[in-house]
Protein backbone atom coordinates (compact mmCIF):
# COMPACT_ATOMS: atom_id res chain seq x y z
CA UNK A 1 0.00 0.00 0.00
CA UNK A 2 1.18 3.52 -1.03
CA UNK A 3 1.85 6.30 1.73
CA UNK A 4 -1.17 8.20 0.08
CA UNK A 5 -3.55 4.94 -0.20
CA UNK A 6 -2.68 4.63 3.79
CA UNK A 7 -2.69 8.15 4.56
CA UNK A 8 -6.08 8.59 2.56
CA UNK A 9 -7.45 5.54 4.11
CA UNK A 10 -6.92 7.33 7.61
CA UNK A 11 -8.26 10.42 7.33
CA UNK A 12 -11.41 8.57 5.60
CA UNK A 13 -11.93 6.91 9.50
CA UNK A 14 -11.86 9.70 10.48
CA UNK A 15 -14.61 11.51 8.68
CA UNK A 16 -16.49 8.19 9.70
CA UNK A 17 -16.88 9.74 13.25
CA UNK A 18 -17.83 13.31 11.74
CA UNK A 19 -21.56 13.39 12.30
CA UNK A 20 -20.88 13.26 16.24
CA UNK A 21 -18.01 15.55 16.14
CA UNK A 22 -18.31 19.29 17.17
CA UNK A 23 -15.62 21.47 15.67
CA UNK A 24 -17.36 24.98 16.73
CA UNK A 25 -16.75 24.35 20.39
CA UNK A 26 -13.29 25.20 19.71
CA UNK A 27 -12.73 26.29 16.36
CA UNK A 28 -13.46 30.00 15.09
CA UNK A 29 -16.65 29.01 12.99
CA UNK A 30 -18.10 28.75 16.16
CA UNK A 31 -18.32 32.63 17.22
CA UNK A 32 -20.59 32.39 13.14
CA UNK A 33 -22.65 29.65 15.14
CA UNK A 34 -23.39 31.67 17.90
CA UNK A 35 -23.87 35.04 15.82
CA UNK A 36 -26.43 32.93 13.75
CA UNK A 37 -28.24 31.85 17.06
CA UNK A 38 -28.03 34.97 18.40
CA UNK A 39 -29.68 36.71 15.32
CA UNK A 40 -31.91 34.21 13.25
CA UNK A 41 -33.05 37.26 10.96
CA UNK A 42 -29.67 37.86 9.92
CA UNK A 43 -29.40 38.95 6.16
CA UNK A 44 -26.65 36.78 4.24
CA UNK A 45 -24.24 39.61 4.09
CA UNK A 46 -24.25 40.04 7.89
CA UNK A 47 -23.27 36.03 7.83
CA UNK A 48 -20.30 36.86 5.18
CA UNK A 49 -19.22 39.78 6.46
CA UNK A 50 -19.13 38.40 10.00
CA UNK A 51 -17.07 35.11 9.14
CA UNK A 52 -14.82 37.24 6.54
CA UNK A 53 -13.44 39.19 9.46
CA UNK A 54 -13.43 36.36 11.69
CA UNK A 55 -11.43 34.47 9.22
CA UNK A 56 -9.10 37.32 8.77
CA UNK A 57 -8.34 36.82 12.39
CA UNK A 58 -8.22 33.25 12.29
CA UNK A 59 -3.68 32.71 13.07
CA UNK A 60 -2.63 31.85 16.72
CA UNK A 61 -4.15 30.59 19.17
CA UNK A 62 -7.78 29.24 18.99
CA UNK A 63 -8.84 30.78 22.30
CA UNK A 64 -7.32 34.54 21.37
CA UNK A 65 -9.17 33.95 17.98
CA UNK A 66 -12.57 33.26 19.48
CA UNK A 67 -12.31 35.46 22.05
CA UNK A 68 -11.06 38.72 19.89
CA UNK A 69 -13.96 37.16 17.15
CA UNK A 70 -16.76 37.49 19.80
CA UNK A 71 -15.94 41.21 20.84
CA UNK A 72 -15.89 41.82 17.09
CA UNK A 73 -19.47 40.73 16.14
CA UNK A 74 -21.25 40.92 19.22
CA UNK A 75 -19.54 44.46 20.71
CA UNK A 76 -17.55 46.57 18.09
CA UNK A 77 -20.28 45.76 15.68
CA UNK A 78 -23.36 44.92 18.14
CA UNK A 79 -24.62 42.23 16.05
CA UNK A 80 -24.93 44.41 13.00
CA UNK A 81 -21.77 43.51 10.56
CA UNK A 82 -23.91 44.43 7.23
CA UNK A 83 -24.89 47.77 8.99
CA UNK A 84 -21.54 48.49 10.78
CA UNK A 85 -19.92 48.15 6.82
CA UNK A 86 -22.33 49.67 4.81
CA UNK A 87 -23.31 52.94 6.98
CA UNK A 88 -19.43 53.04 8.02
CA UNK A 89 -20.15 52.91 11.64
CA UNK A 90 -15.91 52.04 11.76
CA UNK A 91 -14.85 55.46 11.57
CA UNK A 92 -13.49 57.19 13.57
CA UNK A 93 -12.64 55.07 17.10
CA UNK A 94 -15.70 52.70 15.80
CA UNK A 95 -18.10 52.19 18.57
CA UNK A 96 -14.98 52.51 21.08
CA UNK A 97 -14.60 48.63 22.02
CA UNK A 98 -10.87 48.49 20.61
CA UNK A 99 -8.50 51.51 21.42
CA UNK A 100 -5.41 50.79 18.86
CA UNK A 101 -4.68 46.54 18.91
CA UNK A 102 -7.35 44.86 17.28
CA UNK A 103 -5.43 41.34 16.74
CA UNK A 104 -1.96 40.77 17.50
CA UNK A 105 -0.18 42.57 14.28
CA UNK A 106 -3.91 44.11 13.46
CA UNK A 107 -4.13 47.57 14.19
CA UNK A 108 -7.71 49.78 14.15
CA UNK A 109 -6.36 51.84 11.29
CA UNK A 110 -6.09 48.93 9.31
CA UNK A 111 -9.32 47.23 10.10
CA UNK A 112 -10.93 50.40 9.20
CA UNK A 113 -9.11 50.03 5.61
CA UNK A 114 -10.30 46.92 5.67
CA UNK A 115 -13.96 47.66 6.33
CA UNK A 116 -13.84 50.94 3.63
CA UNK A 117 -12.69 48.58 0.97
CA UNK A 118 -15.75 46.27 1.95
CA UNK A 119 -17.87 49.27 1.34
CA UNK A 120 -16.92 50.18 -1.64
CA UNK A 121 -16.34 46.55 -2.85
CA UNK A 122 -20.59 46.23 -1.83
CA UNK A 123 -21.91 49.29 -3.47
CA UNK A 124 -24.50 47.67 -5.65
CA UNK A 125 -24.61 44.20 -4.49
CA UNK A 126 -26.88 42.47 -1.67
CA UNK A 127 -23.93 39.91 -0.74
CA UNK A 128 -20.32 39.04 -1.36
CA UNK A 129 -21.47 36.55 -3.36
CA UNK A 130 -23.15 38.67 -5.53
CA UNK A 131 -19.54 40.17 -6.25
CA UNK A 132 -17.87 37.46 -6.59
CA UNK A 133 -20.31 35.62 -9.21
CA UNK A 134 -19.20 34.39 -11.98
CA UNK A 135 -15.29 34.46 -10.96
CA UNK A 136 -13.12 31.34 -11.07
CA UNK A 137 -11.73 30.15 -7.31
CA UNK A 138 -8.55 31.89 -8.10
CA UNK A 139 -10.01 35.08 -9.08
CA UNK A 140 -12.26 34.58 -6.06
CA UNK A 141 -9.67 33.94 -3.38
CA UNK A 142 -7.63 37.11 -5.07
CA UNK A 143 -10.52 39.43 -4.58
CA UNK A 144 -11.03 38.71 -1.12
CA UNK A 145 -7.61 38.86 -0.37
CA UNK A 146 -7.47 42.39 -2.20
CA UNK A 147 -10.24 43.32 -0.08
CA UNK A 148 -7.84 42.18 2.97
CA UNK A 149 -4.84 43.43 2.08
CA UNK A 150 -4.09 45.97 4.44
CA UNK A 151 -4.74 43.28 7.16
CA UNK A 152 -1.48 40.92 5.13
CA UNK A 153 -3.86 38.32 4.55
CA UNK A 154 -1.57 36.80 1.80
CA UNK A 155 -1.25 37.32 -2.35
CA UNK A 156 -2.47 33.86 -3.92
CA UNK A 157 0.34 32.54 -5.99
CA UNK A 158 2.79 33.48 -3.93
CA UNK A 159 1.67 32.61 -0.30
CA UNK A 160 -0.82 29.68 1.07
CA UNK A 161 -3.54 32.63 1.65
CA UNK A 162 -4.83 29.80 4.23
CA UNK A 163 -7.41 32.45 5.91
CA UNK A 164 -9.14 33.01 3.13
CA UNK A 165 -8.59 29.71 1.46
CA UNK A 166 -10.78 28.64 5.02
CA UNK A 167 -13.63 31.60 4.12
CA UNK A 168 -14.14 30.06 0.93
CA UNK A 169 -14.15 26.72 2.49
CA UNK A 170 -17.34 28.28 4.76
CA UNK A 171 -18.99 29.79 2.63
CA UNK A 172 -19.41 26.71 0.14
CA UNK A 173 -19.26 23.55 1.64
CA UNK A 174 -22.67 22.92 3.75
CA UNK A 175 -21.43 20.37 6.03
CA UNK A 176 -20.03 21.14 9.39
CA UNK A 177 -17.92 22.92 10.44
CA UNK A 178 -18.88 25.06 7.17
CA UNK A 179 -21.82 26.70 6.18
CA UNK A 180 -22.74 26.57 2.80
CA UNK A 181 -24.02 29.82 2.05
CA UNK A 182 -22.75 30.31 -1.10
CA UNK A 183 -25.19 28.41 -3.33
CA UNK A 184 -23.49 29.42 -6.64
CA UNK A 185 -20.38 27.75 -6.04
CA UNK A 186 -19.22 23.93 -5.39
CA UNK A 187 -17.27 22.29 -3.18
CA UNK A 188 -14.91 20.99 -6.20
CA UNK A 189 -13.84 24.31 -6.51
CA UNK A 190 -12.25 24.94 -3.40
CA UNK A 191 -8.09 24.91 -2.54
CA UNK A 192 -6.81 23.08 0.36
CA UNK A 193 -6.56 24.72 3.45
CA UNK A 194 -2.63 24.99 3.77
CA UNK A 195 -0.74 26.00 7.02
CA UNK A 196 2.59 24.66 8.65
CA UNK A 197 0.65 21.89 10.53
CA UNK A 198 -1.52 20.50 7.61
CA UNK A 199 1.78 20.91 5.27
CA UNK A 200 3.73 18.62 8.41
CA UNK A 201 0.75 16.02 8.77
CA UNK A 202 1.29 16.12 4.65
CA UNK A 203 4.45 16.72 3.37
CA UNK A 204 4.81 12.66 2.82
CA UNK A 205 2.60 12.00 0.31
CA UNK A 206 3.69 15.64 -1.56
CA UNK A 207 6.69 16.39 -3.85
CA UNK A 208 6.64 19.90 -2.71
CA UNK A 209 7.44 19.27 0.84
CA UNK A 210 7.11 23.65 2.04
CA UNK A 211 3.85 25.17 3.08
CA UNK A 212 3.89 27.09 -0.17
CA UNK A 213 1.12 28.21 -2.62
CA UNK A 214 2.89 25.17 -5.09
CA UNK A 215 2.12 22.95 -1.70
CA UNK A 216 -1.48 24.09 -1.52
CA UNK A 217 -1.83 23.26 -5.21
CA UNK A 218 -0.38 20.10 -5.06
CA UNK A 219 -2.16 19.89 -2.01
CA UNK A 220 -5.26 20.28 -3.82
CA UNK A 221 -4.89 18.04 -6.25
CA UNK A 222 -4.43 15.13 -4.45
CA UNK A 223 -7.65 15.85 -2.89
CA UNK A 224 -9.38 16.02 -6.03
CA UNK A 225 -7.66 12.83 -7.24
CA UNK A 226 -9.57 11.17 -3.89
CA UNK A 227 -13.04 13.24 -4.24
CA UNK A 228 -13.70 15.64 -7.11
CA UNK A 229 -17.26 16.69 -5.39
CA UNK A 230 -15.89 17.59 -2.46
CA UNK A 231 -12.01 17.27 -2.48
CA UNK A 232 -12.12 19.55 1.19
CA UNK A 233 -14.05 16.66 3.12
CA UNK A 234 -10.40 15.90 3.47
CA UNK A 235 -9.11 19.27 5.15
CA UNK A 236 -12.07 19.03 7.70
CA UNK A 237 -10.25 15.54 8.30
CA UNK A 238 -7.13 16.86 9.05
CA UNK A 239 -8.53 19.18 11.54
CA UNK A 240 -9.77 15.60 13.12
CA UNK A 241 -6.16 14.26 12.48
CA UNK A 242 -4.84 17.20 14.78
CA UNK A 243 -7.30 17.56 17.38
CA UNK A 244 -6.66 13.91 18.21
CA UNK A 245 -2.83 13.99 18.12
CA UNK A 246 -3.61 17.12 20.59
CA UNK A 247 -5.71 15.27 23.09
CA UNK A 248 -3.02 12.07 22.86
CA UNK A 249 0.07 14.71 23.50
Amino acid sequence: MTKEKSFRLQLEKLLEKLPGYDFRKTDPSGIIEEFINSKPDAAQLDIEIAALLVCMISWGNRKAIRSTARKLIFDEMRLEPKAYILEGRFKGGGNGVFSNCVYRTLNFNSFQEVCDNLRNALKGFDSIEAVVKGKNAFETLSQLCEWLKPARIGTPGKSVCKRMCMYMRWMTRSEKPDFGIWKSRFPGDLFAVMDVHVNRLTSSIRKCKTPTWNGCCELTDIFKSWDSLDPLKYDVALMMYADSAESDD
